[in-house]
């Protein structure tokens, strides 16, 4: 799967060329595909955004434009001091609610909150409630699957959306004897992700056939840090966490600090980019597909880091649905690839070079 620009935000940027003044762009996973030369500043406007999401971040930086790289913590920006938000929906509502806040307080009077989105994301219903939030009832525009508001600020006087208390991290009783801290902008924030669970199960057999105990480990997309503080019980001495997410950077952190026997760091980068180390251990549940389409790209990312990141005599453990067919992508990176077990919704990869 190679991927496409998104089709709400190629209205966002349509739109936003008419634009004037001092605008803000929220930026998520979605805009992973878009071309952020067409977003930046011209004669009539300014551009500044923010991003959740490292490598879209740097590449709205790479495009020239000011980009803050944190978990959409807008408290570098001051009040009514924008003439425009542009924001493409999320897929986490709590999300969506706490952008659209923030929007209020950051909009001047009669600056424009322009939301797009499809509609089993929710998109009418967001621009509905923003609508009433802003005191300007608008309706939707339909373009194919995708919806496009403009929605102008006009006064406040009902409640803000309810956005679960976004920015806090809070704790998750995740089983009878564990409680990690997390937050809503984490995949499966809530919950044990089926497939980290099962790599986990089989952690202790997958150690056993190194012939001396491995001393570091990368959790490769760390995501609240399951996998690194459960295989931190496995003898390790020196754990690395990493992910491109800055809410699971707040967590993990959080969630590492017990660990005060065990040297640890937490480090935001792209697939591991910008780690100069080498392991012992990798392990990774890696974020290839959306329903049942693989992105190649993402996969050729991540088996690529790992290669170069793994120790020559180390060893990596991926834990993909059993549709990905990550023991064939990983042939040009690895010479010794087992399918160590198939759970028939998952399947832990070995690999080795």
């Amino acid at each position: 799967m190679s991927r496409v620009s998104d089709k709400s935000i190629s209205l966002l940027l349509q739109q936003f060329m008419d634009c004037t003044g001092h605008w803000l762009i929220v930026a998520d996973e979605n805009w992973q595909a878009s071309d952020w030369l067409t977003a930046g500043s011209h004669d009539q406007r300014t551009c500044t955004a923010i991003s959740n999401r490292l490598e879209i971040a740097r590449g709205a930086k790479a495009a020239g434009i000011d980009c803050q790289f944190n978990d959409f913590d807008f408290s570098a920006y001051s009040d009514n001091s924008f003439d425009g938000v542009l924001f493409r929906v999320s897929k986490e509502r709590a999300s969506s609610h706490h952008v659209i806040n923030q929007s209020l307080k950051l909009l001047k009077p009669n600056g424009k909150l322009v939301l797009s989105g499809e509609k089993n994301e929710g998109v009418k219903s967001y621009v509905k409630q923003a609508g009433k939030l802003f005191g300007n009832p608008v309706n939707s525009e339909k373009h194919g699957r995708a919806y496009i508001a403009s929605i102008e600020l006009h006064s406040n006087e009902t409640a803000p959306l309810n956005d679960k208390n976004y920015a806090a991290l809070r704790p998750i009783q995740l089983a009878d004897n564990l409680s990690l801290e997390s937050k809503p902008g984490i995949f499966g924030w809530d919950k044990i992700d089926r497939g980290s669970a099962f790599l986990i199960d089989h952690l202790p057999a997958f150690l056993k056939d190194y012939k001396s105990a491995p001393q570091t480990l990368l959790d490769l997309g760390c995501g609240y840090g399951y996998i690194a503080l459960s295989a931190s019980e496995f003898g390790f001495n020196r754990i690395m966490a990493t992910d491109n997410n800055a809410a699971a950077l707040l967590a993990v952190k959080e969630n590492l600090k017990p660990l005060s026997h065990i040297e640890w760091d937490a480090l935001a980068t792209d697939a591991g980019d910008d780690i100069a180390e080498t392991f012992d251990t990798i392990l990774c549940n890696p974020p290839f597909h959306s329903g049942f389409a693989v992105d190649d790209q993402l996969a050729i990312k991540f088996l690529s880091q790992t290669k170069r990141l793994l120790n020559r005599s180390g060893r990596a453990l991926f834990v993909v649905n059993t549709f990905i067919p990550l023991e064939h992508k990983a042939k040009p990176y690895f010479t010794q690839i087992d399918v160590m077990a198939n759970n028939g919704s998952f399947k832990l990869i070995s690999l080795k070079h």
